[in-house]
């Protein structure tokens, strides 16, 4: 099961060593609301755009199934093209 969004941002709060009053003051919100967010199943974009700017990570990424399929085919493209380039390459020299 995935974790939830709110219990991630809580957990890497922690790690970054941020205290809950530092990280809701750099989100500008109330302590309070900070221990609302932690028990969030969603959140709105805009406040986890500026959560990951706060906390120097992308939400977004992880959770973005398109964008973890098109990082995926970019490395197996970027294998391919190589393997084309040798065989031209390759052919090239045989022509020779």
């Amino acid at each position: 099961m995935e974790q939830l969004i709110g219990a991630q941002i809580r957990e890497i709060v922690e790690k970054r060593g941020m205290t809950v009053t530092e990280f809701a003051k750099r989100i500008n919100k109330s302590r309070e609301n900070a221990y609302s967010i932690f028990s969030r199943k969603t959140i709105d974009t805009g406040l986890l755009v500026l959560i990951g700017e706060v906390l120097s990570f992308d939400f977004f990424k992880q959770y973005s199934t398109d964008y973890r399929l098109l990082e995926g085919n970019y490395e197996q493209n970027l294998a391919e093209n190589r393997m084309l380039r040798d065989y031209n390459l390759l052919l090239k020299k045989d022509k020779k």
